[in-house]
């Protein structure tokens, strides 16, 4: 059902300080960055999960368990949806943003996990 965890988040006060920490510290590179939504994905070597910084501002809460902290990647997330709707599990509507879509539903210790597809570049 799933096929890897797709993006990490970690919650910052300020996206700009913090690209530029990881790039000149860690030697990450910047993927993306979305400035007035608070979030900016990075590329930890030739690896396919995204590290995305979160403003913390963008989280809505300073409760930790309210935000996603990874997303599980589906190529169909259709079907992984109605999957843990059928087996009981809480979940979100899919939601969708530019060319991904997601969803979230949390475990039994009540952290939510997020749930994100969208089209893979063919290989």
């Amino acid at each position: 059902m799933f096929k890897r965890i797709d993006t990490v988040f970690l919650p910052v006060q300020d996206t700009y300080r913090s690209i530029k920490w990881f790039e000149e510290k860690c030697g990450f590179t910047l993927r993306w960055h979305d400035e007035e939504n608070g979030y900016a994905a990075m590329n930890i070597g030739s690896g396919d999960t995204a590290f995305t910084l979160v403003r913390i501002s963008q989280m809505g809460s300073t409760k930790p368990e309210e935000h996603e902290w990874f997303n599980l990647y589906t190529s169909d997330i259709h079907a992984t949806h109605q999957h843990l709707l059928n087996s009981g599990v809480e979940a979100s509507p899919v939601q969708s943003g530019g060319n991904v879509e997601f969803f979230q539903f949390k475990d039994l210790d009540g952290n939510t996990i997020g749930v994100c597809s969208f089209e893979e570049d063919a290989a």
